[in-house]
Order: C-alpha cells, then structure tokens, then sequence
C-alpha cells in the first residue's frame, strides 16, 4: 500500500510533470482566448476590425479555433492532472482555510 503524499509532496511530483515550459505553452495558447473577450464598448477591438455585424460570429468561430486548440495541444497534459492529482484544488483551498 502506498504512503499517502503530503501537499508538498503532491505539489513538487505535480511541478515535476507539469513544468516551465509546459506553462508556458498552456499560457501562450491560453491567451488569445482571454484577449478576444477582453473588451468593452469603448474599446471593442474586435468590432472595430470586422464589424459589428460580423462580431459575434467572429467571435464564436475563434473561441471554437481557440479551444480545439486547447483540446488538441494540451489536452492529454489537463487529463494527466485530473487523474494524478485528482482534487488537488480542493486540498489547496483547505490549506488556504487552515492558514
């Protein structure tokens, strides 16, 4: 029977798997899809470029590129955490409560 890991434990074999690099290719992928709804009527980028008429479905058409991306690239890497760290974010919220 294995030892149950410790939180830091946890948290150094989950670094280990999902390291610098791989952050930073979830966040450069990541990114683009927060951009496109980062705006405001006073600063609607994507409707100054294609119209108001062809906003929306821009916008649908590239959050479904956007995520397929996701999906494509980065998926099997979301899937390893939820089975080899599963509930990992419920153990760290309890952390924050106990502190």
């Amino acid at each position: 029977m294995r030892k149950k890991k410790n939180i830091e434990e946890e948290l150094n074999e989950f670094l280990k798997k999902w390291d610098v690099d791989k952050m930073i290719a979830f966040l450069a992928d990541v990114i683009p899809l927060i951009e496109l709804y980062d705006v405001d009527e006073k600063n609607n980028w994507l409707r100054d470029l294609v119209g108001k008429e062809n906003e929306l479905n821009v916008r649908v058409i590239r959050t479904i590129y956007l995520i397929s991306r996701l999906a494509e690239f980065h998926g099997a890497d979301i899937c390893g955490v939820k089975i080899n760290f599963k509930d990992l974010w419920k153990r760290l919220e309890n952390c924050l409560k106990e502190e």
